[in-house]
């Protein structure tokens, strides 16, 4: 028999149900046994509950009672559609379509370590179609179910600072339940368990594994093998929410059988509300999925329970039996006295200074030490704790390091920047590098590996143009000109020349007597200026020198020059040279480069210059 439904494109889905053929006449069940006609003697009841409430209804999750900790449950549940009868695919009906059962449970915890629990279920109503016409009479309505006990052991324990609840369980179902409501099989049927569980917080997670080991019983027509009930593997996993007030908890259930029965999955969902300090009522509900006989499209429990819990009195407990209640005890697993809140004297060695003060407390020690022995493992009477190479002997004034100037050229590693090379102090350690031998030191060479020119930051000349006239000094680097014209065509006239470390102009910078304000007729050069510096960015820096001749106030002199200067840096800001490349400086009559004793010399004296800073001029 299979449990088949119409699917939306005409189809067939299967759905949570058993199978049974329509005419059952393989019978393998003992004729003293009464059962209804058409059907053998086997338990039909798939549901099993969790007798000690802990972290599931329905699964062990590990946990077991408190010692003398005790739990009874009633419960009452409500099945649809267990047990359906088909023949080729076609719906006969209902052998059970309405079915419902009492739970009688309770649990017993003798010992921290072990757990008694008994299940007796009561079939209190059932019903469904009449299918005497196919050959099977309808089941009885009431009657005893398979009563169950089981023994679990817990084998390690959060509460007893275990990372998890483990515990075994082993199971017995009796045969002593009625044939007549499809509620008992011909022998003992035995489930052993393992089950596994652990809180994170307000969330508890627990899985359980077991095997159910029951007599094989055969439903089907003569010569074909429907269902075949028998041995099986059943597993399951919960999700459950803890805590004092409302929680809620999500089980997936679902057994692999070990015979040519099919498998079975139920999603299984409640709630459970404390009513006090001891009471709770619960529900729970979800659908099932499959054909194994047993397994419902849905199924609804209610029920009641008194004592256990979900560590509702934990605070009361004292589970280490030192007269301090857990909810004041600051080590539950461990006895100690009362003044200590619970807790023990511990001095692993013994030093006279407790653990819980002593910062070593392996290793026996002073208490001005706070319980940690005196260390100087290189003996240079530095102790460990303040000496910052507690491995290697040094003296007092190095923190207990040693000298070290590997490369022995009088700067310490510590401050040798190159310290397998010996250096200079005042290049921290490190030696001069020229590779190129071009005079040009290679942190400041612009072409390390090239001889150059100090001008050029230690590059090569090039000569882009071939008119022979290096670029770096070509006013016209991409135009080929002539060498009296500064590398420019003749009918280009040059008022400017670069030099090794200057631009020399050909005329002077003209300003209003008095004033820093530039004459037009200088702006045609100051033009060609520009347009050099923006020919040239390997110019890195100018610095615009502003010069008097020596007649006035030298200081009013001096504040004049480096307005002048400042007037020349912003004509060439203005034509597009980066300012961060121009400086401007003032030196009045200090610097002349002829007599000021006649009208030529301090002419000569009345000048601007632009200097380019090269690499040589910021050596120190």
């Amino acid at each position: 028999m299979s449990h088949t439904k119409p699917s939306r494109d005409g189809g067939t889905m299967r759905a949570g149900v058993a199978r049974l053929s329509a005419v059952a006449t393989f019978l393998l069940a003992s004729a003293a046994l009464a059962q209804p006609a058409g059907l053998p003697a086997f338990e039909l009841e798939r549901l099993e509950l969790n007798p000690n409430g802990r972290g599931s209804l329905l699964m062990g999750t590990g946990e077991l009672l408190p010692q003398g900790g005790f739990r009874l449950s009633l419960a009452g549940q409500y099945e649809n559609d267990p047990l359906v009868m088909y023949r080729n695919g076609n719906r006969l009906g209902s052998v059970v379509g309405d079915r419902v059962t009492a739970h009688l449970l309770a649990a017993w915890a003798p010992m921290q370590w072990l757990e008694l629990g008994v299940q007796l279920p009561l079939v209190a109503w059932q019903r469904g179609d009449d299918l005497s016409g196919q050959g099977v009479a309808a089941p009885a309505g009431t009657g005893l179910s398979t009563p169950t006990a089981h023994v679990r052991l817990g084998l390690l324990a959060q509460r007893r600072e275990a990372p998890v609840d483990l515990a075994l369980e082993l199971g017995v179902g009796l045969p002593v339940g009625s044939v007549d409501t499809l509620s008992r099989d011909n022998i003992v049927r035995l489930s052993p368990k393992v089950m596994v569980g652990r809180s994170f917080g307000m969330l508890r997670a627990g899985v359980e594994a077991g095997v159910l080991i029951r007599p094989a019983v055969v439903l089907g027509d003569v010569g074909e093998v429907q269902d075949e009930l028998g041995n099986e593997v059943r597993l399951g996993a919960v999700l459950a929410t803890t805590g004092q007030g409302l929680r809620g908890e999500l089980n997936v259930r679902g057994s692999v059988p070990l015979t040519r029965e099919a498998g079975s999955l139920e999603v299984l969902a409640g709630l459970r509300l404390p009513l006090g300090e001891s009471f709770e009522a619960y529900a729970l509900g979800g659908p099932g999925f499959g054909d194994a006989p047993g397994t419902p499209t849905f199924r609804v429990l209610l029920g009641m329970a008194v004592g256990g819990g979900e560590r509702v009195d934990a605070s009361r407990r004292d589970d280490d039996g030192d007269g301090v209640k857990n909810g004041e005890d600051k080590c539950p697993a461990e006895a100690g006295p009362a003044e200590r809140q619970g807790c023990p004297v511990k001095d692993t060695d013994k030093d006279g200074i407790e653990d819980a003060a002593d910062t070593c407390p392996t290793e026996a020690g002073t208490a001005e030490r706070q319980g940690c022995p005196v260390r100087d493992a290189d003996q240079d009477g530095l102790e460990d704790s303040a000496d910052k190479c507690p491995a290697e002997a040094g003296p007092a004034g190095r923190q207990g390091c040693p000298v070290r100037d590997t490369d022995q050229d009088g700067t310490e590693d510590s401050a040798d920047k190159c310290p397998s090379e010996a250096g200079p102090a005042e290049r921290q350690g490190c030696p001069v590098r020229d590779t190129d031998q071009d005079g040009v030191v290679d942190e400041r060479d612009a072409c390390p590996a090239e001889a150059g020119l100090t001008e050029l930051r230690g590059c090569p000349a090039k000569d882009t143009d071939g008119d022979t006239v290096s670029d770096h000094l070509d006013n016209c680097p991409a135009e080929k000109g002539v060498t009296t014209n500064a590398g420019c065509p003749v009918q280009q006239k040059q008022m400017v020349a670069i030099q090794k470390g200057k631009l020399e102009i050909k005329e002077q910078v003209f300003f209003a007597t008095g004033k820093a304000v530039i004459q037009p007729r200088s702006f045609k050069m100051l033009d060609q200026v520009a347009r050099i510096l923006q020919q040239h960015p390997e110019v890195d820096k100018m610095v615009i020198e502003g010069h008097t001749d020596n007649r006035g106030n030298a200081e009013a002199n001096r504040k004049l020059s480096l307005a002048r200067a400042e007037a020349v840096k912003g004509y060439l800001v203005s034509k597009g040279v980066e300012q961060a490349r121009l400086e401007a400086k003032g030196f009045g009559p200090d610097q002349p480069i002829a007599s000021n004793k006649t009208d030529k010399g301090r002419a000569a004296n009345r000048r601007v210059e632009f200097i380019i800073v090269t690499p040589e001029r910021e050596l120190p």
